[in-house]
């Protein structure tokens, strides 16, 4: 032998003094049985159904027996078949040996190890009867030779035997002959039958079995023994990528004979350990497109062994890396996880020329993506679900990666997100589904584990950091004292994995629907701009060098929007995945039942809520962060809107409930918006679907006994409460969050439960609904007045550009057509509002009269009326036809026929009628007659309707008369006695407690309607802070009845003298 086999030599007897002398281990391998390792059948000589190659029977020759072709394994995996498919499923017999009556041992031992290692001693045997390659191992003969010892292989010098075919192996991969030795000894092992209990011939094949895994051990941890260099690659690497079932792959059986072994050899859990780092940094190099599946199968496989599972955990690159854009790529796990089909290479292998194709192609290449990410999940769930059932230790690594993942990534919510800086979408999207999938087995329709959810997580050092993140109603101070608790105790796993994967929806999957939402806008500016590229093609036609400039940067752009194309269907592929949304909504329903729990202090939904809800609001729901809340607004508005059909009615009561309780007691959240969000749920939920089908939550709403209580109540009060959002837009901001109150009335209103309920409350908060009135009474005339102006902007433009469009310069002609844009965009949106809001006052003029005609509102509504009805009318109408009015939403004829349907609905109301009649800018007797015309003509209103309406003209012209009178009677008036904001007599008039001035009481009132300061000097003032100005009203009275009698003396003294029938 030579020097350096000595050396060799020298290695493996230590190794296999450290391993256990043979004697031992043989004879405990031969006190097993043989179905030990792996849950085969008991009873080897029984056929097993494998998944396998054609399998040869077993022949007569002993080398056949032993050698024989690739069988099938013995593990009797569930999902063997899927992972292999493509093979033949064979039921074949186990290898069982063939035993020759007059074979001794020695014969016995020589022929079957020979055939099992494919060894030979003969130079010129180095095939067998098969033709399968012998080893011809010349060493061995040598020794055997100079020790006189017969040409035979046998237990005492088989490890010297694999020591030398190993180290001769092809390409100097002993593992390459190990392994398929391996398969066959195993095989060999379980399908042995033994004629009693201390058959030597069983003896001899576990002993080669023990000898064998140590050599296949040595030669993944030690490859110096076998003449190799070390290598930072690990020799078992690219043994795990290929199928168990492979002669060179990894079996099951080994993995266990490995792992029973840790204990006894403490360099095994290392090498193992290393060859998944190693797959982990070759997979970072790969995506989709690339052959990724060999890599997710070897990670399952392993995992399947918790005490593997749990070692991968302790490797030193688990959890290694704190930099966002490169933990997925430097993290253990992190490749595994950043496999997904939104990869900027893979969404164009799925949508090549995405601009070129039909919606067919579109449509399918969604479903495949969609397969490939179903796919994805339930290997990477397999791999997650094992590693933390491997140990207690094992589950807690696990978490603290999910947690580092999170807590690394809050950049992704921010405005404008660096994609360099944060992880990737696909990533976070994994990340956040497997995290949905762990949470599915506690998620029960009854609720029956919520209780399992401990707040005082947040008290116990959260993995999840919270503290920076803008919670739903708490200042930073308030939060950090909160944080600042502790708590005694641990957080169980439903604990951990709630908070976890709640967090995980905000920085991973609601992150994508809003990238979705701008991505698309996006596209629409791209597009827009490359049309306006196109059209300036011309101007480089006859430059040949800058109209290459120009191509070559145009390109460049095209080729950004097809990517940007290409990524926005990727994103709706895995979005709008009915799987994904169900499981994903689901969740939410618990986040939903579980804050439903925590802010009503009821054993929801066992016990009811009841609103308002407690004034004193809980703090740990104070300091949550706010996405607690946005998760759900921002999954159920894209839910509602794209995909209303998966809403379920239990899910859609739990979701109105939460809208209703938080809307209603809105002082629970700080951010206005969130609460806007909670009114756009609700109103895409009424939207009617496409085709004309009902929204999802219409029937629900008018079901609902707890709808039927709050909700038009709770949205009547968010309209008066968006009236200041606090930011700078909010003056735009109103009009949209009412426009979607709006709509949700309109869906509920012809349920007469809700109008009842609505007069009974008007009843008993007056002030509450004169506030409501104000507002909307403030909207209509702005609104009105906002898309008359820009129709009479739109019709003197049109009409100009007719009469000199053509004689008109041609920049002077530019900027009147940009001003015509502007103002048919201002038509457009603001007409919109016209309708509903008109629409609104015609519905609550009905219901709710007495809160219009208080006071403080009558007037301001009839000089509202009036103006309208004029400029409809009036002589100035004709200054609101444009050309194509459908396009603008207006239609004349139906707006002025809910303008009447307002004066009509408040005909008994005296104090209206005298308010109509004392417009002095707007009332015109000549407009009433106007548009009684017009509605006879085109029958816009019934014959009772008209009856009406001429009763109202004749009453107003009563009124009208009257008031002049008593105007005339009164002649002037003093200043003292006007009021100094409207200039009328005051009737009641009242202090002003800072600035000291007099002022009526219904003007004061319906000022502070708007804006709660004293119009005199800005300081902060309530009408309980108003007092009578007794004196003062006694002077106006006095004065009045002065005036009155003195206009009646008069009268009285020219009355005719009586007829003298006296006689002269």
């Amino acid at each position: 032998m030579s020097d350096a086999l000595s050396e060799a030599d020298k290695i493996r007897n230590k190794r296999l003094a450290k391993l256990g002398n043979p004697s031992s281990s043989s004879s405990q391998a031969s006190s097993q049985a043989p179905n030990d390792s792996e849950p085969a059948a008991d009873r080897p000589a029984t056929p097993q159904l494998g998944i396998a190659p054609q399998i040869n029977q077993p022949s007569r020759s002993s080398s056949a027996a032993a050698s024989g072709a690739p069988s099938p394994s013995a593990s009797p995996r569930p999902d063997v078949q899927q992972q292999s498919e493509g093979k033949r499923i064979k039921i074949s017999p186990a290898a069982t040996p063939t035993i020759r009556a007059d074979e001794t041992l020695e014969d016995f031992e020589n022929r079957t190890l020979s055939a099992v290692f494919k060894l030979s001693l003969d130079e010129g045997r180095q095939q067998d009867i098969h033709g399968h390659r012998l080893t011809y191992l010349p060493g061995l003969r040598s020794e055997l030779e100079d020790e006189g010892r017969g040409l035979r292989v046998d237990t005492s010098v088989l490890d010297q035997a694999l020591l030398e075919a190993a180290s001769n192996a092809d390409r100097q991969k002993p593992l390459d002959y190990l392994l398929p030795c391996w398969k066959r000894i195993q095989r060999l092992y379980k399908g042995f039958r033994r004629v009693r209990d201390d058959d030597p011939r069983f003896s001899v094949i576990c002993e080669a079995r023990r000898l064998c895994l140590s050599y296949c051990i040595f030669a993944i941890t030690m490859p110096e023994m076998f003449g190799l260099d070390s290598s930072a690659k690990s020799p078992l690497q690219q043994h795990l990528l290929l199928d168990p079932e492979d002669d060179k792959g990894v079996d099951f059986e080994f993995l266990a004979e490995a792992v029973r072994r840790f204990e006894e050899d403490d360099t095994i859990k290392p090498a193992l350990i290393a060859a998944v780092e190693g797959l982990s940094r070759d997979l970072a190099k790969k995506n989709v497109n690339d052959d990724y599946k060999p890599y997710v199968l070897a990670l399952r496989n392993l995992v399947r062994h918790a005490t593997i599972a749990a070692a991968i955990t302790e490797s030193p690159i688990f959890n290694t890396s704190k930099d966002p854009a490169s933990f997925e790529k430097v993290t253990l796990l992190g490749p595994w996880f950043a496999l997904s089909p939104l990869q900027s290479d893979v969404t164009m292998s799925y949508f090549s020329s995405p601009k070129t194709r039909d919606q067919a192609y579109i449509l399918n290449s969604q479903r495949s993506l969609r397969m490939t990410q179903q796919i994805l999940n339930s290997d990477l769930l397999d791999i997650i679900n094992h590693m933390i059932r491997a140990s207690k230790d094992a589950r807690d690594r696990v978490l603290d990666w999910f947690a580092a993942a999170l807590n690394i990534n809050h950049k992704r919510r921010a405005m404008q997100v660096d994609p360099t800086t944060v992880s990737s979408d696909g990533f976070m999207f994994n990340l956040t589904t497997c995290m949905d999938q762990l949470c599915e087995p506690f998620m029960d329709a009854t609720f029956t584990k919520i209780d399992r959810i401990d707040a005082n997580y947040l008290h116990r050092n959260p993995r999840v950091n919270m503290k920076d993140e803008t919670k739903i109603n708490a200042d930073q101070h308030a939060s950090e004292k909160f944080y600042s608790k502790s708590a005694e105790g641990t957080s169980n796993f439903i604990t951990e994995i709630f908070f976890l994967t709640v967090a995980a929806h905000h920085y991973g999957s609601e992150s994508l629907t809003s990238k979705l939402e701008q991505l698309e806008k996006d596209l629409r500016h791209m597009e827009s701009t490359i049309n306006k590229f196109e059209l300036e093609r011309h101007k480089w036609l006859n430059n040949p060098a800058q109209l290459r400039v120009f191509e070559q940067a145009l390109k460049k752009y095209k080729d950004k929007f097809d990517l940007g194309l290409a990524l926005k269907y990727s994103l709706q592929g895995l979005l709008f995945d009915d799987q994904w949304q169900a499981r994903s909504m689901l969740f939410m329903r618990y986040v939903i039942v579980w804050l439903l729990r925590l802010v009503s202090g009821k054993n929801f939904p066992k016990e009811q809520i009841q609103l308002p809800l407690p004034e004193e609001q809980p703090e740990i729901f104070q300091c949550l962060p706010e996405y607690f809340l946005d998760d759900i607004v921002s999954n159920f508005k894209f839910i509602m809107w794209c995909m209303p059909q998966i809403i379920t009615a239990t899910q859609g009561d739990e979701l109105v409930m939460l809208c209703v309780a938080f809307l209603e007691s809105s002082d629970y959240i700080k951010n206005p918006y969130l609460k806007a969000g909670l009114v756009s749920i609700l109103f895409r939920g009424t939207w009617p679907r496409p085709g004309g089908a009902r929204g999802s939550l219409v029937d629900l709403l008018n079901s609902m006994p707890f709808a039927n209580e709050y909700l038009l109540h709770s949205l009547m009060k968010f309209y008066i409460e968006a009236e200041h959002t606090g930011a700078h837009t909010q003056f735009y901001d109103k009009f949209n969050i009412r426009y979607e109150i709006f709509q949700v009335i309109k869906c509920i209103w012809p349920n007469p439960l809700y109008r009842t309920k609505l007069l009974n409350q008007a009843k008993q908060n007056l002030d509450f609904f004169v506030r409501f009135v104000n507002l909307l009474l403030n909207d209509v005339t702005y609104v009105l007045d906002e898309s008359f102006s820009a129709f009479v902007t739109i019709h003197d433009t049109q009409v100009e550009l007719t009469r000199n469009g053509t004689t008109m310069d041609q920049a002077i002609r530019q900027e009147k057509e940009e001003a015509l844009a502007a103002a048919q965009n201002k038509a457009k949106s603001y007409m919109q509002l016209t309708n509903e809001t008109v629409s609104m006052l015609k519905l609550f003029t009905e219901a709710l009269a007495d809160s219009f005609t208080m006071p403080e509102i009558v007037q301001r509504l009839a000089d509202m009326l009036d103006y309208n009805l004029d400029a409809m009318v009036g002589p100035k109408s004709s200054n609101l036809r444009v050309d194509n009015l459908q396009e603008y939403g207006f239609n004349p004829r139906a707006l002025l026929s809910e303008i009447v349907d307002v004066y009509l609905n408040l005909l008994e109301k005296e104090n209206f009628i005298y308010a109509v009649a004392r417009d002095g800018r707007s009332y015109k007797p000549a407009n009433f007659e106007r548009a009684a015309d017009i509605l006879r003509k085109y029958s816009l209103k019934s014959p009772e309707e008209m009856k009406k309406w001429d009763v109202l003209q004749k009453r107003v012209k009563e009124a009208k008369e009257a008031d002049d009178q008593a105007e005339e009677d009164l002649g002037e008036i003093p200043d003292e006695f006007l009021d100094p904001l409207i200039y009328t007599l005051m009737e009641d008039p009242v202090i002003l407690p800072s600035s000291k001035i007099s002022i009526d009481r219904s003007t004061i009132r319906s000022h502070l309607l708007s804006d709660p300061h004293d119009p005199f000097n800005r300081v902060p003032l309530k009408m309980e802070d108003v007092k009578p100005d007794t004196e003062l009203k006694a002077k106006i009275e006095a004065f009045k009845a002065d005036r009155i009698a003195a206009k009646r003396q008069p009268l009285a003294h020219s009355a005719p003298d009586g007829m003298d029938t006296s006689s002269g």
